[in-house]
């Protein structure tokens, strides 16, 4: 046992360790050799493209050109740093002893929600520079997580000092999120109702409906085939985390395929930006939604079926997984939803 917790100590030293070094030696190359580290570095691959997307797909900076979007060396980077926090989320998580299970996720959402929404009101060019920054990956997903940990943590500290109240880890998140979110909803219902900032190709509520429902039909229809079915293994399906996933990645399948394709012929012209995603489209178009639909499914079985014994005491972290990959499909999805519902 004391083995095992002074090599948990060295671990975590280390990884603080190594990312205290990465910031010592990226400060000290921006300030002694700035043209490398910042102009052919932090702007090209991280700062330029945030500005580019502002302004409207490319910006220059001492001869340098961004553009918006990610590319190779940012994805990777930003695909280290996430894994990095998810880490020290999950620490942070199980040193509080707080349950992460779907009702937790539930008091995340409308942090979650709060991310595509404020991005469409980005796309729709209600927020001017500098402002405007703080809306557009990565500096919008920051902002949301120092939301999720300061409410977290007061959250944490009120249901400790009241502990015979009903106030809770998950009830101050909810509400403290709504905070956040609700002027957002406003701005987006009122340009949906004609008081408008910025151009539109026409509001389409009825895309909005059709996609919900399509995702409403095909949950529905897991769950009714769960239930009947009763083999006990296969019950996980109806597990409120697992329907969660499955939904957002719907959201974010049936969306492209309808906006893209458009195979009720409703005059939409909307493009795919993601070369795979393109490539199942053009295959064939209803293939998208599928195969997220089958990912889904195959994670469930993964996590809840072919792993259940050896994931049992890890429960934290496989329910933080299947979170992050609701949001992996819930937020672009979800976006791209209302981009084509706004006409943005």
């Amino acid at each position: 046992m004391i083995k095992n917790v002074l090599t948990s100590k060295n671990k975590n030293r280390i990884l603080w360790a190594v990312v205290i070094g990465v910031i010592i030696f990226v400060i000290g190359g921006v300030f002694l050799f700035p043209r490398i580290f910042y102009d052919q570095w932090i702007w090209k691959y991280y700062w330029g493209p945030v500005v580019a997307d502002a302004s409207g797909g490319t910006a220059v900076f001492n001869g340098v050109e961004a553009h918006e979007g990610y590319t190779v060396v940012s994805e990777i980077t930003y695909g280290i740093l996430v894994v990095i926090a998810l880490y020290f989320i999950y620490k942070l998580l199980r040193k509080l002893g707080i349950v992460v299970d779907w009702r937790f996720a539930l008091s995340l959402m409308p942090y979650i929600v709060f991310g595509p929404v404020a991005r469409v009101l980005e796309d729709s060019g209600f927020f001017k520079p500098p402002v405007v920054y703080w809306f557009i990956s990565p500096l919008i997903y920051l902002q949301i997580t120092f939301y999720v940990i300061l409410f977290l943590l007061l959250g944490y500290y009120l249901e400790k000092k009241f502990r015979f109240s009903k106030i809770t880890v998950n009830k101050v998140l909810f509400v403290s999120g709504m905070l956040i979110l609700l002027p957002s909803v406003v701005l987006i219902i009122g340009w949906i109702l004609g008081f408008r900032w910025g151009e539109t190709t026409g509001v389409r509520f009825d895309v909005f409906l059709l996609v919900l429902g399509f995702v409403f039909l095909a949950i529905s229809l897991v769950y009714l085939f769960v239930y009947f079915v009763k083999t006990k293994d296969i019950q996980v399906y109806r597990n409120p985390l697992n329907l969660m996933m499955l939904s957002g990645h719907l959201i974010d399948g049936f969306t492209s395929y309808i906006s893209i394709k458009d195979p009720f012929s409703m005059g939409l012209f909307y493009s795919e930006k993601h070369p795979a995603s393109n490539f199942l489209l053009e295959m064939w178009g209803p293939l998208f939604p599928i195969v997220k639909f089958m990912l889904i499914i195959l994670v469930v079985y993964v996590f809840d079926i072919l792993y259940k014994d050896e994931l049992k005491d890890y429960l934290t972290l496989v329910n933080i997984l299947k979170i992050g990959i609701f949001i992996l499909g819930f937020s672009p999805g979800l976006r791209d939803l209302l981009r084509v519902t706004m006409g943005v």
